[in-house]
């Protein structure tokens, strides 16, 4: 009698919490946090010319983070769409980011500064099924902000990974992010999104 009264009383109290007896998880999800089905990962323009404003640590951390990212988006297996703005003219992303990227994915020449101004990426995008956009790249203020701004427009969500997202200095940065969160972007950090 009493194992069963404690047993009760416990799947009640959890129940009354929001989780399960069974495995302890949450029967619920709050709206707000990112959801890893929804989502796709969206890296513009990490190329070494627009990291030359960047001190070696600052690019170092940079190349870092961004590989830290591939790998995470391959584990979870979310598409990756990675763009490099006119490559003729800027060259690629740094070997050490390509290296980590899956075979299945493709380097998208940018010609314009938003992303989802060009066909070939807007339809790669809308090809993921997915209505999360997990931003970074360079540079915050513009390319980024853009973009953002754009596919926010066009009802997606958006969250930009402050820790991987650059410009030239502090200042454009800052206004970048405020811009794009006046829009609705929400700001988070790679370990945290």
């Amino acid at each position: 009698m009493i194992v069963f009264f404690l047993k009760f009383n416990l799947t009640l109290f959890f129940r009354i919490m929001g989780f399960t007896m069974e495995l302890l998880e949450p029967t619920f999800r709050s709206k707000n946090l990112i959801n890893a089905e929804e989502c796709f990962i969206l890296i513009i323009d990490v190329q070494s010319f627009f990291m030359k404003d960047m001190t070696q640590n600052q690019r170092d951390n940079f190349v870092e983070k961004s590989i830290h990212l591939v790998k995470l988006a391959s584990l979870l297996k979310l598409p990756i769409i990675i763009t490099a703005e006119n490559i003729k003219k800027n060259g690629t992303i740094p070997d050490k980011i390509a290296h980590s990227l899956p075979k299945t994915v493709q380097i998208f020449d940018k010609f314009i500064y938003s992303c989802w101004g060009q066909e070939n990426i807007r339809n790669a995008i809308n090809e993921t099924k997915r209505k999360t956009a997990v931003v970074c790249g360079l540079e915050t203020d513009i390319c980024v902000g853009q973009t953002a701004i754009d596919i926010l427009d066009n009802g997606f969500r958006v969250v930009v990974l402050t820790d991987i997202t650059y410009s030239r200095n502090d200042t454009e940065n800052e206004i970048g992010l405020k811009r794009m969160v006046h829009h609705g972007a929400i700001l988070s950090l790679l370990k945290t999104w």
